[in-house]
């Protein structure tokens, strides 16, 4: 989602004090954005709470899930997978 969007959303928020209910997989959106977090699965809520207690672990499965597909920065990403790599190798 574009940032200037998400900017008006929170200027409107704070001018207007209006609450959103925003539904999204992307929880960088999530993370910049929401106060509280619910995470729902099929349907059923399977994880609730505050952002800041939502953000860390534990998690049920299905918020690790949707966590682990948030992409972060890590110029050594490369390197540890080719290192996982050789070890697999090695052990065969």
């Amino acid at each position: 989602m574009p940032v200037t969007i998400l900017k008006l959303l929170h200027n409107l928020q704070e001018e207007v004090r209006i609450s959103y209910m925003f539904i999204t997989h992307d929880l960088a959106t999530v993370r910049a954005i929401a106060d509280e977090i619910v995470v729902m699965l099929q349907g059923k809520v399977v994880e609730q709470g505050p952002k800041e207690e939502m953000l860390r672990p534990p998690h049920h499965e299905y918020t690790d899930l949707l966590l682990s597909s948030v992409p972060e920065m890590d110029p050594d990403w490369l390197d540890r997978v080719l290192e996982n790599r050789r070890k697999e190798t090695a052990e065969v």
